[in-house]
Order: structure tokens, then C-alpha cells, then sequence
């Protein structure tokens, strides 16, 4: 059987928010065909019984001196300096035929051991413009060292998409760009794990679930809440707006007297916040371009309303379903909130349109593309 060594951030199980979830999916199909060891360096929670093979790489952070000064992405040294020589001899041990990263910037510091074999790389975002968007939301020191790591990411990115054997984007905007850099690209978007079809319940809230130890996630929520929600409440004083996830909890003093706002903090699992939800919104501008949480709100019944720039990375299977809607303004948006709210039998219509349309995104069919492609790629390598 042939061996496939995925590198990443974190332990991808347990599968609790965006980032492990799609590592998680993707090496779990991926070990259907080869033998998977999944590695990262080690922080964060684990689970012990996870369903593919792991190994923790011993790290600590390291100092930010070095990893700033190189013409490299700041954020895959943070994670991969520490453990370079650790991540040398799994390789030599494991002897891998092909070696999967999870992001762009931890391949650009991949050490010459991992170098040996086949490289795939996904595109997690295009580093260059998710790095471009953040920018003008820093100031002083911050702003600069933005400035500098996307002036960096537009020298590392393309020469790392060219170096690998193939590389995999996870929405058709980005899929355009790596075809300008490299030869052979996959697309696969984010799935959705099936959930019965349960209709939104008619005086449910809003829900705004994300991670919040993301700086645009943030940003977004507290401008949707200082502009938008007010106006929701204006026309519908009775509506509800929860906002969960990750770190969510660490907002809860700034939100503890806004009317109607509940702050649900870091949740071990989503299903009751999205059993009470109307619809979810994602009102981010800024950041990544394929949020896993849009069509896991698909996928569970409910409706979206999201920005312009949340829509981009939308997987053609539910662009055209009706269940979301896209506004940008806050008075637009606050509109599209409130029509969906007021009207249940409508909304249920969409939303069961939009979670029919996620059977065609479920895991195995989203990634079935780049797991052929790479299971190839690997059969190639232990035959030379």
C-alpha cells in the first residue's frame, strides 16, 4: 500500500471547528486507498483514538526574529522551524511516497528530507490576498508587518505552487490563480458532513457562529453588530441574535449590554446552536475566501445571509439553491435578516432547497478528485 504523510497545524481530531474538520475529512479519504500518517506539531487538544494514524512533532513557539527576517511566510515558520529536524527523520521512518500539506506556508518551509518525494500542496487560501485584505484593519507596527508578509507571499506563493507536484484549491476564484502558477490543479471545496433535515424553528434567533480567535471574524461580527443589528431590531424588536464558536466567550463583556445579543462561548458541539437557529449570517469582508461554516449551515437546514466577499468561495453545488442570500451594506443586510426571520414558510423552502443541494458535497464526492489525484501521484512514486 502506498504512504502518504500529511503535515499540518494541529491534531485535526477532534473535528470541532473549520480547519481540523477539512484536515480531518481529507486524510480520512485519503487513508481509504493508502496507508495515512497524519502529523503536526504539538499543541492544542487531541483526541487518542483518532481514525487515522498520527504522530505529534515536540515544539514550542519559537522567536519571531528569525521567521519575520526570512523571505518565507512568518506563520509557517512559527509552526515549522521548531520541528524541522523531527519532521527529517519521520520521513526517513515513515519513507513516505507522497507528502500532503495542509497549507501553502508550511510547504514553503518544508526541509529537504520532505522536498524528496512528490509534493501536494493546498491552497487553504491564496495567501497573497487573504493577506492583502488585513492591511488596512492594522495600524502602525502591525500594518507594516502585514504589508511585509504579503509583499513576501506574492514572492514564496507562486514558486511554491510551481515546486509541487499538484496543488489543490478549494474555490473556483482560487483555482484560477494556481492554474497561472502551476500545471497540474485540483479543486476541492469544503464539504459538508450529512445531517437529517430538521425546518428551522419559526421564532428562532440569529446565529453567528465562527471561530473568534480570527481577527476578520471579529471585525466583522462587532461591525455587524454596532450597524446591522440594530436596524434588525428596529423592524423585529423581539429578534435574537447568538453568536458561538471558538473564543466566542472573550467577547461576551463588550456584547453583555447590546438588547437581544447572547454570547454562547466555545462549543464541543454545534448541533444545538444550529437546532435553534432561523438562519446563520457570515458578514465577513476580509480574510480567507472558502468558509467551511456556509455550507455546514446548508447542510444542517438553514439559511445564510453573507457578504459579497463570504459568497465568492461558494461551491457551485449550492450557488444557484436560493439559500442564501448576499447583502453588504448594513441596511441591505439587515433587510435580508429580518425577511428571512419574518417569513418561516418561505425560509423553510430555501433551506430545504439549499440542504438538498449538499448531498452532492458530501465529503467523500467533495475531495474525490484530489484524493485520485494524489493516490496516482503515490502509486507513480512506488513503482519508480
Amino acid at each position: 500500500m502506498t504512504r502518504v504523510l500529511v503535515v499540518t497545524v494541529e491534531p485535526p481530531w477532534p473535528a470541532q471547528h473549520g480547519g481540523r474538520i477539512r484536515t480531518a475529512r481529507v486524510a480520512e479519504a485519503l487513508g481509504r486507498d493508502a496507508d495515512v500518517l497524519v502529523t503536526f506539531p504539538e499543541h492544542g487538544d487531541r483526541q487518542p483514538d483518532a481514525p487515522v494514524a498520527t504522530r505529534a512533532l515536540p515544539w514550542s513557539p519559537p522567536s519571531a526574529v528569525r521567521t519575520r527576517a526570512s523571505g518565507r511566510p512568518h506563520l509557517g515558520g512559527h509552526y515549522m522551524v521548531p520541528v524541522a529536524d523531527s519532521l527529517t527523520a519521520l520521513c526517513g521512518e515513515f519513507r513516505p511516497d507522497v507528502v500532503y500539506w495542509s497549507h501553502s506556508y508550511l510547504a514553503a518551509w518544508a526541509p529537504p528530507a520532505a522536498r524528496q518525494v512528490p509534493q501536494v500542496v493546498e491552497f487553504a487560501n491564496i495567501e497573497s490576498r487573504r493577506l492583502a485584505t488585513l492591511v488596512t484593519s492594522a495600524h502602525g507596527w502591525q500594518r507594516m508587518a502585514r504589508r511585509a508578509e504579503a509583499a513576501k507571499a506574492a514572492f514564496w506563493e507562486p514558486r511554491v505552487a510551481a515546486r509541487a507536484a499538484l496543488c489543490v484549491a478549494l474555490s473556483e476564484p482560487d483555482l484560477a490563480v494556481l492554474r497561472g502558477w502551476a500545471s497540474d490543479v485540483v479543486i476541492a471545496p469544503n464539504g459538508v458532513d450529512v445531517w437529517p433535515y430538521d425546518p428551522s424553528p419559526p421564532d428562532g434567533y440569529v446565529l453567528a457562529l465562527a471561530s473568534y480567535d480570527y481577527e476578520p471574524n471579529v471585525r466583522a461580527l462587532r461591525a455587524f453588530v454596532r450597524d446591522t443589528w440594530p436596524l434588525v431590531r428596529a423592524d423585529v424588536p423581539s429578534a435574537r441574535l447568538l453568536v458561538a464558536g471558538r473564543r466566542s466567550e472573550l467577547l461576551a463583556p463588550e456584547f453583555a449590554d447590546v438588547p437581544g445579543v447572547t454570547v454562547g462561548g466555545t462549543l464541543d458541539d454545534v448541533a444545538a446552536a444550529y437546532a435553534g437557529a432561523a438562519l446563520t449570517v457570515a458578514p465577513a469582508t476580509t480574510g480567507g475566501g472558502a468558509q467551511l461554516k456556509l455550507t455546514e449551515s446548508m447542510s444542517r437546514g438553514r439559511c445564510v445571509v453573507m457578504s459579497s466577499f463570504a459568497a465568492r468561495g461558494l461551491p457551485a453545488a449550492v450557488r444557484d439553491a436560493g439559500a442564501h442570500r448576499v447583502a453588504d451594506d448594513p441596511r441591505s443586510f439587515a433587510a435580508a435578516v429580518v425577511d428571512t426571520v419574518r417569513d418561516p414558510s418561505a425560509r423553510h423552502a430555501r433551506e430545504l432547497a439549499g440542504w438538498q443541494r449538499c448531498a452532492a458535497l458530501g465529503w467523500p464526492e467533495a475531495v474525490r478528485e484530489l484524493v485520485d489525484a494524489t493516490s496516482a501521484l503515490a502509486g507513480r512514486t512506488a513503482a519508480s
